[in-house]
């Protein structure tokens, strides 16, 4: 959690917490709060998974003037499906440390609100036109021609595309080469297979 804090940075932190962890919750706080970050925290049950999830959504009932992010890299597993679903009710992003075996700590993650991951269609559309032209094309602005986006709207779908982990970008002198990732390859062909399952089309 620290290693998050000090790379994202926080206006405030919140902490759900156990009987067992107390003590250090309580080192964090005199840690944060020296620095002028404030910090609340809420007992929980760690195997009780309505009362980890009513927990968290009341820390962030009583905080709607914040934007809330969630990082689950430490607790129970009951306790961070709760945060993933509190996270679903409130379109936060979601963070967690990875941690191989060679190094202490490993690179924040990133999981995006569920509105970036879902494909809309101009979304699906571009994906769609990325593997028709073998997987990626050479400027913003031609696949925006390709998909009858204008040059806002393309980057703005692109952003989220980019964000969800389904397109990379890369820049080539003053244009942005476009990709598909082989994660949007799959979400594209699960869509469809989907779509043909569940409708028959």
């Amino acid at each position: 959690m620290e290693h998050i804090i000090a790379k994202r940075g926080a206006d405030k932190i919140a902490i759900i917490y156990t009987e067992q962890n107390k003590e250090a919750v309580e080192e964090l706080k005199r840690n944060n709060e020296s620095k002028g970050v404030p910090v609340v925290g809420k007992k929980v049950d760690a195997w009780d998974y309505y009362n980890v999830l009513c927990g968290i959504l009341e820390i962030v009932s009583d905080h709607e003037d914040y934007e809330i992010e969630y990082s689950i890299s430490c607790g129970t597993r009951v306790m961070t499906s709760a945060a993933f679903r509190a996270a679903l009710f409130t379109d936060s992003p979601v963070y967690f440390v990875t941690t191989p075996a060679d190094v202490e700590i490993g690179e924040i993650v990133t999981i995006e609100p569920i509105s970036v991951v879902i494909l809309t269609e101009p979304k699906r559309r571009i994906l769609e036109r990325l593997e028709e032209l073998g997987g990626g094309a050479k400027s913003q602005r031609e696949l925006g021609s390709r998909v009858d986006l204008g040059a806002s709207s393309i980057s703005k779908h692109l952003n989220s595309l980019d964000d969800a982990g389904y397109v990379k970008r890369k820049r080539d002198g003053r244009n942005y080469f476009v990709e598909i990732t082989e994660l949007g390859k799959i979400v594209l062909n699960l869509k469809e297979f989907r779509k043909e399952k569940v409708w028959g089309e």
